[in-house]
């Protein structure tokens, strides 16, 4: 998928948006005296946090029933690398965890909403990740109204 199909418009049922900086992955743990701690807690934190900061700035409004996300993360190629996709770590899904996390709370109440997923590991000049937020019960809506408005 072109990066560019993205863009960065908001609509009343989709935001679409960039978030800048190399993808931390979400569940890499070790355990210290019976206790589990995530490996780069700090990176993890500010990871979410530039996520919900950009979803802010777009002005996402927080879904209140079923969500749909769609998820491209771009990693900058090594240049010893001859492979054309990112077939290694991070692991797509921890990458798709911490992002739902960031968008809690912002982009919906809780991420048990996500309904639909469709996530993409590619590599490109800006590491980051694409995000679309779509609020499925908002579409649904205007496809009625749309629907109504042509017989």
């Amino acid at each position: 998928m072109p990066l560019g199909s993205f863009g960065k418009a908001t609509t009343g049922t989709s935001a679409h948006f960039f978030v800048n900086g190399r993808p931390v992955p979400q569940g890499s743990l070790k355990f210290i005296n019976g206790h589990a701690i995530h490996v780069r807690a700090q990176d993890l934190a500010l990871w979410r946090a530039d996520i919900a900061n950009n979803a802010r700035h777009v002005n996402v409004s927080k879904a209140k029933g079923a969500v749909q996300i769609a998820l491209t993360f771009v990693f900058n190629k090594p240049k010893t690398v001859k492979r054309n996709e990112p077939h290694v770590r991070p692991d797509l899904d921890k990458l798709i965890r911490a992002v739902l996390d960031g968008l809690t709370d912002v982009a919906y109440e809780d991420d048990q909403q996500v309904t639909a997923i469709t996530a993409t590991k590619v590599y490109g000049e800006n590491q980051g990740v694409w995000i679309r937020v779509t609020d499925r019960e908002l579409v649904a809506t205007n496809e009625l109204v749309v629907n109504n408005n042509s017989d």
